[in-house]
């Protein structure tokens, strides 16, 4: 088997979402040299806690995160009803899909888990071939930059995120920002036996921006910030927070990735 807080607390949290058409100080354009970045890859891996192998694709992400560091950028998106347990389906189990995790699964059309699409490109492949894509993903180049912070907000329950955008060319295409989580305990489907104490890594928790992320438009050349935030929801634990970047296209897929811990 491959298988709802108050309005004044809004009002005072509520620039940190607002995106607008004029830059802001949280969207500033600064012309820089040109510079070579470096090629990240973005792997979705399509699971779910009902889903027997999946725990061997786990592995197999944690040996190529053990092989290629941070250039790899794994993300667990739990999906589809039938292998996925939602969040709050429950009230005694913990889940751990979110709504968009079946958005992106009839995206990309995935139904049979385990599978993943990497760099949003070339389409699902299983688990045994992602480390020959993964190696051919990172000899591409890349037209864009990304520098990544999260940082927590004093006295509120919310995470900053900065993002520096640098383009070596016209970049057409979207920003997204969501965050993930890592150690959580919670109970998987492992071969024949349900383990209770299955520890999930790089859980996709939430957008920032949209299911489908921002538009960007990026200049040759010519720096770009953008500011975001988000609510920390209560189930979640600030210290194994992580915010992953992407910019993306149709065309193109993935063009560059990053990975920040929330600080």
């Amino acid at each position: 088997m491959k298988k709802s807080i108050l309005y004044t607390a809004f009002l005072g949290f509520a620039a940190l979402f607002t995106a607008c058409d004029e830059v802001s100080e949280g969207e500033r354009y600064i012309s820089l040299p040109q510079v070579e970045t470096k090629r990240n890859v973005l792997l979705e891996d399509f699971t779910g806690q009902f889903c027997s192998n999946c725990p061997t694709a786990h592995a197999t992400i944690n040996s190529l995160k053990a092989q290629y560091g941070s250039s790899l950028i794994a993300v667990s998106v739990h999906a589809t009803d039938v292998f996925g347990i939602m969040e709050g389906q429950y009230p005694t189990i913990v889940g751990l899909m979110q709504p968009e995790g079946n958005v992106y699964a009839a995206k990309w059309g995935a139904s049979d888990l385990p599978t993943g699409i990497i760099n949003r490109s070339g389409g699902l492949c299983n688990y045994d071939k992602w480390g020959t894509v993964v190696r051919e993903a990172l000899a591409k180049d890349t037209k864009v930059a990304i520098e990544l912070s999260a940082d927590t907000v004093p006295g509120k329950d919310s995470i900053a995120i900065a993002v520096e955008l640098n383009p070596s060319a016209m970049v057409y295409g979207k920003l997204q920002l969501w965050i993930t989580e890592s150690n959580i305990t919670a109970l998987q489907q492992n071969g024949p036996n349900l383990d209770v104490n299955y520890v999930h890594n790089h859980v996709f928790r939430a957008c920032v921006n949209g299911t489908w992320g921002e538009d960007v438009a990026l200049q040759e050349n010519v720096h770009q910030t953008l500011e975001r935030g988000i609510r920390v929801k209560s189930n979640w634990v600030k210290e194994n927070l992580s915010v992953v970047a992407f910019v993306y296209n149709d065309a193109e897929g993935v063009m560059q990735a990053a990975e920040c811990e929330v600080k």
